[in-house]
């Protein structure tokens, strides 16, 4: 191992922030306002597919969002059919959407969707994959982990679903696993953190749930979390950021929307739930989201004064939910390293201090003393060293 290359002492004086929402550019002033929209990103790039118009209709367009430009482009027409009730999923080079539904206003024919498109962000094509040989449906799970897309559970022209699924990309394959173990169910809120993939909420019938459960993919099990502590919830939006999994906005148990746009995040560490600040507005029916860096983006969806086209942003690095200001001293080094960290200094304000990949899953965990690292079994990259007690604060790290 090289020497120490260089130490960063973080002496650290930190303003409390509040957890905020910003507003920042609508859709553009040709897109309609919808509920449904798809979105996701890649690159930096966020992106919006089709959704459901209001009264009758879906739609086909496509845009992206530029965040440094604060702006939208807008892109060719997605090639397959237009949908509502469908959902995108992105893995680090291309965006996947499918299923959802269909009105055709000429023939006034509707009906739920099996197909599966992959989109190259540097080409903009799109290609249609392997179409998904169960029951077509709107509103399932639709969850992205390690190569594999995992759908299941969901509305049809016949009734609720249970089922479970996972799509090889690499094979273009599906194949069947087992089933989601509790009612079934449409307009789940789903997640992935680490090596396992959420699945909880929706509706049923007269039931609105309030439940979780985790998958494993490697043991194909599935296993009760905590609930949420809160009334059942469906049709908001959600993601995993840093470890852990949120869920926002949607409607109650009444299914209107909630008086507030509520926010909530998943700790699987823990197993439990902390609510945080709600979004501008009430609460919205099948809003979307997507990530980019340490921001996420909300918009569109069905609000109690109809549906919206306009978006918010809520960065997690302006809202450690910090009440009080931290002095401590910490040194983290080297930085960057070839396999051991040193971390010392004082740790008054934190209890836990977590190793997190880039993607967000967190690889280890240690109580916040002073201690030697050993992660020379990691591959070369940016990782982040969070601080987690009264205070939290996320520090770069790089492997080489």
């Amino acid at each position: 191992m090289k020497k120490l290359l260089f130490t960063l002492s973080l002496c650290l004086t930190l303003t409390a922030y509040n957890q905020t929402w910003e507003s920042v550019a609508s859709l553009p002033a040709g897109a309609s306002v919808r509920h449904h929209p798809i979105t996701f990103s890649i690159g930096g790039i966020g992106y919006l597919v089709a959704g459901a118009k209001p009264a009758i209709g879906v739609l086909g367009d496509f845009y992206s969002y530029n965040p440094d430009a604060d702006s939208w482009t807008t892109l060719p027409d997605f090639p397959g059919l237009s949908r509502g009730y469908s959902y995108g999923v992105t893995s680090d080079t291309k965006g996947y959407l499918g299923f959802g539904y269909h009105y055709n206003e000429d023939t006034f024919e509707e009906y739920a969707l099996n197909d599966l498109w992959e989109f190259d962000p540097v080409t903009g094509d799109w290609t249609e994959l392997a179409p998904f040989p169960g029951t077509p449906r709107y509103h399932p799970a639709m969850v992205f982990l390690d190569d594999k897309i995992y759908v299941g559970v969901g509305g049809s022209d016949f009734g609720d679903l249970k089922d479970w699924w996972v799509y090889d990309i690499t094979a273009d394959t599906w194949t069947e696993k087992t089933e989601f173990p509790a009612s079934e169910r449409h307009h789940p809120y789903y997640f992935a953190i680490g090596e396992y993939v959420y699945v909880g909420f929706g509706h049923h019938n007269a039931d609105i749930f309030n439940d979780l459960y985790r998958y494993d993919p490697i043991t194909d099990t599935w296993t009760a979390m905590a609930s949420l502590p809160e009334q059942g919830r469906v049709a908001g939006t959600q993601f995993s950021y840093e470890g852990k999994g949120y869920i926002l906005s949607g409607q109650g148990e009444t299914h209107s929307n909630l008086p507030t746009g509520e926010f909530w995040e998943y700790n699987p560490s823990t197993n439990s739930w902390l609510e945080l600040t709600a979004h501008p507005g009430g609460g919205r029916w099948a809003p979307g989201s997507f990530m980019i860096d340490s921001k996420v983006y909300f918009t569109c969806g069905e609000a109690n004064e109809g549906e919206k086209k306009d978006m918010f942003v809520y960065d997690f690095n302006l809202s450690a939910g910090l009440s009080t200001t931290s002095t401590s001293s910490i040194l983290v080094y080297p930085n960057p390293s070839h396999g051991i960290i040193n971390v010392q200094g004082d740790f008054k304000d934190y209890t836990t201090i977590e190793l997190i990949d880039a993607s967000g899953q967190v690889l280890l965990q240690v109580t916040s003393t002073n201690q030697t690292l050993d992660v020379s079994h990691l591959s070369a990259g940016i990782y982040y060293l969070r601080f987690v007690g009264s205070d939290v604060r996320t520090e770069k790290l790089i492997l080489e």
